[in-house]
């Protein structure tokens, strides 16, 4: 493993998982924030833990002057993923009108008083819609969608030219190559700046596949890539490198087993990988938030979106993967509404109790199977009024949607080809595929 200081890779029941070997001081949290808040030592800041991401944890700090994070990262990807993350979060903020926080300082390197790399942010207003989902009328649902349709469509006109992370010009910019080009559509006669002569330029992709483990390690292209053909292609170069390395050092007969399975799909991949993905000139992109779930869309009581956070290993992807419906709509397709009084009833004594904890929503005395077919019918239909919306902004999305059903299932396809419990599933897609038969692989999945 490559030494990253304060992090090491733990082996669990499920994989590698990364863990803190030193916990961030909260009195240089404080010391940090006061410093470029411009607080002296008689004002007010007071700092507590907030949340803990996979590779994150948040400080929450307390001014007369309002409430801000720190976040703090492990160092995964040394200075890459902060530098990228501060570069996309005031692109998405200076290009359209998405609420996303304010940046008031930050370190891209561990060699500071805290020892991990840092963003000081503003604190933005509302709670997760996971939260307040179940209680917002369906008009404030549709509302909302709208709005996210709006800011999708906007993102769509910023496009780039290959595959990788934003950073700043006027910064530490990495391995930049050709700036953006601007887009166009039926938006574009709102005011929008000539992203030409914005300080952004395109750098090395900050994706987990390409930090996991000691995959820093691994001499592989990490971008920006040309084409989808070759970030596709280094993809697979991973989970072979992976399998190979299982097989040659484990003695347990099911990693073995499914090292096998995995080498097996990821050498398939690769086969058909030049017949859906010509190596061509340096493909359009766009910035793609691949979590846009309602864990990190935050909303007001009314549902109004307040803000949309967590926008670290965010890339510029191309269209035919960008242009996708957002997380939160994800899920089967259910066209009959659940009535309430088909489910069974909740009884409170039934719950464990790891289960009775904040982040756990009240059932309000209904099995918790109504919900989940609820949120299925909900999702359903907004997934038509996104599609819709969308076609009315900007058809080109939709067209690419459209378009890139077959690529969209290949990369399902190599993002879990060294996953258990989808190995049956992906090598019946590629047999059909190799058959000359067409199925939905994602929406195989979700059933």
């Amino acid at each position: 493993m490559v030494k990253q200081d304060g992090l090491e890779w733990i082996h669990d029941t499920f994989g590698l998982e990364p863990r803190w070997t030193v916990e961030p001081k909260r009195e240089i949290v404080e010391s940090l924030a006061r410093k470029h808040l411009t607080l002296d030592g008689d004002a007010r800041c007071e700092v507590q833990f907030y949340a803990q991401g996979a590779f994150n944890k948040l400080y929450r700090v307390d001014t007369d002057n309002g409430a801000f994070l720190m976040r703090v990262s492990l160092p995964v990807d040394p200075h890459h993923k902060t530098m990228s993350e501060v570069a996309t979060i005031k692109f998405v903020r200076q290009e359209t009108e998405m609420p996303v926080p304010k940046i008031i300082a930050f370190d891209g390197s561990n060699d500071n008083d805290l020892g991990f790399e840092w963003i000081l942010m503003e604190l933005m207003p509302g709670q997760p819609l996971r939260k307040r989902w179940r209680k917002l009328p369906t008009r404030n649902k549709e509302e909302l969608i709208k709005q996210l349709v709006h800011y999708q469509a906007r993102l769509f006109q910023k496009k780039f030219e290959g595959i990788g992370n934003i950073y700043e010009t006027s910064g530490e910019a990495v391995e930049p190559i050709k700036k953006l080009k601007t887009g166009s559509g039926p938006i574009s006669a709102q005011k929008s700046t000539d992203i030409n002569k914005l300080p952004f330029t395109l750098g090395r992709i900050v994706s987990l596949i390409f930090f996991w483990g000691d995959h820093l390690m691994y001499d592989v292209p990490r971008g920006p890539f040309r084409s989808s053909h070759d970030w596709l292609h280094t993809r697979l170069t991973f989970i072979l490198t992976d399998q190979e390395r299982i097989l040659k050092d484990s003695d347990d007969e099911d990693d073995i087993e499914d090292a096998e399975n995995a080498r097996n799909i990821a050498k398939r991949l690769l086969d058909i990988l030049p017949g859906i993905f010509p190596q061509s000139e340096t493909e359009s992109t766009v910035l793609y938030h691949d979590d846009l779930s309602m864990q990190n869309i935050l909303v007001d009581e009314t549902g109004k979106l307040t803000a949309v956070v967590d926008w670290e290993c965010v890339s510029a992807l191309p269209l035919w993967r960008a242009c996708q419906i957002p997380a939160l709509l994800e899920g089967r397709d259910r066209d009959e509404e659940p009535r309430r009084e088909d489910y069974a009833v909740d009884e409170p004594g039934d719950k464990d109790e790891d289960e009775l904890t904040p982040d756990v929503l009240d059932n309000e005395g209904v099995d918790s199977l109504y919900w989940d077919h609820l949120l299925e019918y909900e999702q359903t239909q907004l997934r038509r009024l996104f599609i819709t919306e969308m076609e009315r902004l900007q058809p080109g999305w939709v067209e690419e949607l459209k378009l890139g059903i077959l690529k969209a299932d290949f990369e399902k396809a190599v993002h879990d080809s060294d996953n258990g419990f989808r190995f049956k599933i992906i090598q019946e897609w590629l047999d059909a595929y190799n058959n000359g038969e067409s199925w939905s692989l994602r929406k195989r999945m979700l059933e």
